[in-house]
């Protein structure tokens, strides 16, 4: 059996922890041998929601709910690999949670939290974290990530592909159908984040469940036009957003332009399409020539931003299910392959999509103690 490693993915929707125990052969193919859901107790969510609003202001806040993740994602391990002998397991990539990420301050910085060194404590398997900065120190901009990995296992040389990933943020890889053609990937603009936000306000609801109070309204023209003349879509590639860019508070400005009053679900609407619009729009002008269109993460669940861009493609837009991969676990997937390169020390950056001067061997390499 080849090597099985562990990917921990923990996205901006502070919802919980996916988890995967993959292997991966020379030929792209991707076997998941299990797989983990560990939602976050509501009051981890909600301190880690305190800390992302206000990442300097709390430094104890900070130490805490990195100790805190630490045995959470500890605890996601132990459960996932129980049935599985350690000597079969090479390592663990964990992302850890992303409370502040600043590729063009000076100088540029990402921070994640999760202590590894208590996950490779409590499992006894070495930890990769800390996978941004490295890109960042090399001139990249530390994300998106997502590519590294669509391109092991997505890439065909029948079609040109995209493969677009909805987070918090989404972001699209091109697949060239060229195997000489450079991968491109960037983060087009919103995801699930600021669809979470609105429906939490208004709704108190953790997020828009099937894109159901989106789809329950016609989005606003009016009010589209305005979202995407922000200055980001006119910033070349490469790029790259956290979710504090595109938030509530952003939306809130747009809105006040208005003499009118939008109904609630009404701008839930309008923020689906927002989405879908930025994503065709930041992909169409990179490449109008697409076979297919992969989508992946949390979003792929939301109808309406799917049916949005259904919409706007002329090509046939699937989920990564497709693909044999289910787009739920793509990401954590993507982590379990970036330790598998970086514990062989193989550079897994792509400086085609991240802006890097050069290629890096990504993540820092925790063992138990």
């Amino acid at each position: 059996m080849d090597s099985m490693y562990v990917g921990l993915m923990s996205g901006t929707s502070l919802d919980g922890v996916d988890s995967v125990l993959a292997s991966f052969a020379d030929d792209g193919l991707v076997q998941i041998h299990r797989s983990l859901y560990t939602p976050y107790p509501p009051e981890a969510r909600s301190a880690l929601l305190e800390l992302i609003a206000n990442p300097r202001r709390n430094s104890s806040l900070a130490k805490m709910c990195h100790s805190m993740l630490g045995e959470i994602y500890a605890r996601s391990v132990l459960e996932l690999i129980e049935k599985y002998p350690r000597r079969g397991i090479s390592a663990i990539g964990c992302h850890g949670q992303t409370v502040i990420h600043r590729p063009d301050a000076s100088p540029a910085f990402s921070w994640q939290i999760g202590d590894a060194g208590a996950i490779a404590s409590a499992t006894g398997l070495p930890v990769v974290e800390d996978f941004r900065n490295a890109d960042m120190r090399a001139g990249g901009q530390g994300a998106p990530f997502a590519p590294f990995f669509h391109n092991f296992a997505f890439r065909a040389d029948t079609e040109s592909r995209a493969i677009i990933n909805i987070g918090g943020i989404a972001n699209v890889t091109i697949l060239p159908q060229d195997p000489n053609a450079p991968v491109l990937g960037f983060d087009t603009g919103p995801g699930n984040a600021l669809s979470d936000q609105w429906i939490r306000r208004h709704r108190n609801l953790p997020f828009d469940e099937d894109g159901a109070w989106a789809r329950s309204q016609a989005h606003s023209k009016k009010l589209l036009d305005a979202m995407m003349n922000d200055p980001y879509f006119d910033k070349p590639s490469p790029k790259s957003l956290d979710t504090r860019y595109f938030s509530c508070q952003w939306l809130d400005e747009i809105l006040r332009n208005f003499d009118q009053r939008f109904d609630d679900a009404v701008v839930q609407a309008t923020i689906a399409a927002f989405t879908a619009q930025s994503i065709w729009l930041e992909t169409s002008r990179v490449t109008p020539a697409i076979g297919s269109v992969y989508v992946c993460g949390g979003g792929a669940n939301n109808l309406a931003i799917v049916n949005q861009l259904s919409k706007r493609f002329n090509a046939t837009v699937e989920t990564t299910d497709t693909l044999n991969v289910p787009p739920n676990l793509v990401e954590a997937c993507t982590f379990a392959w970036l330790a598998k390169c970086a514990i062989s020390n193989i550079p897994a950056s792509i400086p085609s999509v991240t802006g890097a001067k050069h290629k890096v061997v990504l993540g820092r390499i925790v063992r138990a103690a």
